[in-house]
């Protein structure tokens, strides 16, 4: 980003804070929002913090994500000022020592939602559906009857709770320190006077029961004050605020610098969004770029369920290739590609069968979450210890293979059983180990390179995973109604006798060394050049309709949440580029389409290229 500039915006914040106002700031994509807020911040600590500290009082700034808490802490230096933190983790530090309040909001409040919720689900019929809800329903009402002898609650970041244990859930944490904030005045006050300033960064990305309650916190004249700095079109995650407003009195403020993205970029991104229209700022007015569209002709599925086959699918793969060709973008590994989804990332990466495993029957909503994230029992000791060590050796690295060795497991540990043994010695042995890992990795099954790990004691696997490859594999054929609850063993079975050929393709991607993303995976980052992919039917997701987004005369009206979703998405998308953004357009009406951006006024005539299936 450029050299830090002083917008108009900035000044209004800090017209907001010398007079004690609560405001919002609407920044659009590469506008510097993180720098107005790292700004103010600085601006209440020059000016304030003297004061605050002598009255033991703090600053709170709150962040989606831990990556954005470690570049904001670092920018701002070591201070004891301020505390930034992700939203889950501040909430949780306010709420954990009022065990007799989290009490009372989960009788009042959370846990009768949740029996609400699940009635709602059930017709009173002997679907799956209905006796499931009816099984929740009974469980939570038992975990509603046994809280006033819960002690204390905890929370570890888990998805899950158990009240009845007292723990508690990613999404406890919010709807208890929600209800706390808004139906509590003491705890209001109290939050109050601890946090005179509240900052709320990505405020689009919180949830409406938090923006609400700090909404609440400062809704008077005077400190408290909350500053919410984030952009109603980067909102890609369900059930978050969105649209946001400052409290009752507040300033609306709109940052309209592009510090980011290429002067073609940005006139793009003014044509796709008509609510905030932005001009380059910075270095990035002498920068031009480019935008270019290529509409393919999509094939017509031969498949049930409006399906490609798998050949329809290659030859959609060629005529990607083919635009990239055009472009002259075919060898470049630099470009970052974007897909809607993550099935045709592993098809053109090379791991569908692990994609169709972690994403099949077998896959609960918790395996395929572990799958995503690379945090999946199976997968994390090859994430993390097997391919890497792998790597190291057939790229000669022997000071990271040793590294590595002396970290992940018994056998070569400093201070292990073999600590008193030559280093040389040493080396000869983890070099042999590592010989006969990679043949293994090379030629066997899954579970073979595991039970060698484990037999050399290479890897400090978990107990589960250990359990896993002691026990007998299932023989029964697996039925969801009888087996329902004990899927997770067939996705183990068929996963330790896979091959690791996939798990190589699928390594890379889950560590960033591939120029492959999702869509939602690119939130927040900026790259030089970008690719984005548009294929309804690959992508086969009914959340998302881009031919009826972008072409709505042509396909027909999208539903409501098509619309919202897939605009703020492909937002996103188009904006990463700093300098040149391609997008691949999959259409079954190759003329029609082309007719109706140009119309629309979202390209040039010279910004289209088409490839028709001939």
């Amino acid at each position: 980003m450029a050299v830090r500039i002083q917008t108009e915006a900035d000044t209004r914040v800090a017209a907001c804070l010398a007079e004690n106002r609560s405001f919002s700031m609407i920044a659009g994509a590469g506008a510097g929002k993180t720098s107005s807020l790292i700004e103010a911040l600085e601006l209440i600590k020059s000016k304030y913090g003297s004061v605050l500290k002598k009255n033991g009082q703090k600053v709170a700034c709150i962040t989606y994500t831990k990556r954005a808490v470690q570049v904001i802490s670092s920018r701002l230096g070591d201070s004891d000022l301020f505390v930034v933190s992700t939203l889950h983790s501040f909430l949780w530090g306010e709420i954990k020592t009022f065990t007799d309040d989290i009490r009372r909001a989960l009788i009042e409040s959370r846990i009768p939602a949740l029996i609400d919720r699940e009635r709602t689900k059930d017709n009173g019929g002997q679907s799956q559906r209905a006796l499931k809800a009816r099984e929740k329903v009974e469980s939570l009402t038992n975990e509603l009857d046994v809280l006033p002898e819960v002690l204390s609650f905890k929370y570890d970041d888990a998805a899950f709770s158990d009240y009845a244990k007292g723990k508690l859930s990613h999404d406890d944490i919010i709807e208890i320190a929600g209800y706390l904030l808004i139906n509590r005045p003491i705890f209001q006050k109290a939050f109050g006077y601890r946090y005179p300033y509240v900052f709320v960064d990505e405020a689009q990305d919180t949830f409406p029961i938090i923006v609400e309650s700090f909404q609440r916190v400062a809704e008077g004249e005077g400190l408290p004050i909350v500053g919410f700095f984030g952009d109603p079109w980067q909102q890609i995650y369900d059930k978050r605020a969105g649209s946001f407003c400052p409290p009752a009195s507040g300033e609306e403020i709109n940052k309209t610098e592009n510090f980011r993205c290429s002067t073609s970029v940005i006139s793009f991104l003014n044509r796709f969004r008509n609510d905030l229209e932005q001009y380059p700022a910075g270095t990035n007015s002498e920068k031009e770029g480019s935008v270019k569209i290529t509409l393919i002709e999509a094939e017509r599925p031969s498949e049930p369920r409006n399906r490609y086959s798998e050949a329809q699918v290659e030859r959609s793969l060629g005529r990607m290739d083919q635009a990239l060709e055009e472009w002259g973008w075919e060898v470049r590994t630099d470009v970052v590609r974007l897909f809607l989804v993550r099935q045709m990332i592993a098809r053109r990466l090379g791991f569908t069968e692990l994609h169709n495993l972690f994403t099949g029957d077998y896959a609960s909503s918790v395996a395929q979450e572990g799958y995503e994230s690379g945090n999946h029992y199976l997968l994390k000791p090859i994430i993390r210890s097997i391919w890497p060590l792998i790597e190291a050796s057939r790229s000669g690295n022997i000071r990271s293979l040793v590294e590595l060795l002396t970290s992940i497991g018994p056998a070569f540990k400093i201070d292990g059983k073999n600590q008193s043994r030559p280093l040389k010695e040493m080396v000869e042995q983890a070099r042999e180990i590592v010989s006969v890992l990679d043949e293994k990795w090379a030629n066997d099954k899954v579970r073979d390179v595991l039970e060698y790990c484990s037999e050399v004691e290479l890897i400090d696997f978990s107990d589960r995973v250990l359990d896993e490859l002691i026990r007998e594999p299932r023989q029964e054929v697996y039925d969801r109604a009888e087996f329902g609850q004990e899927k997770g063993d067939w996705l183990c079975d068929s996963f330790l006798e896979m091959q690791t050929r996939e798990l190589e393709k699928y390594c890379d991607f889950i560590r960033d060394n591939t120029n492959y993303s999702t869509q939602h995976g690119v939130k927040g980052e900026e790259y030089p050049d970008v690719l984005v992919v548009v294929d309804d039917i690959e992508a086969a997701w009914n959340n998302y309709n881009f031919c009826k987004l972008l072409t709505p005369e042509t396909f027909g009206t999208p539903t409501e949440g098509q619309q919202d979703r897939g605009e703020k998405l492909a937002y996103v998308s188009f904006s990463r580029a700093e300098d040149n953004l391609r997008i691949l357009f999959y259409t079954s009406r190759l003329q029609e389409t082309k007719e109706e951006l140009l119309r629309k006024g979202l390209f040039e005539e010279e910004q289209i290229s088409v490839i028709p299936l001939d």
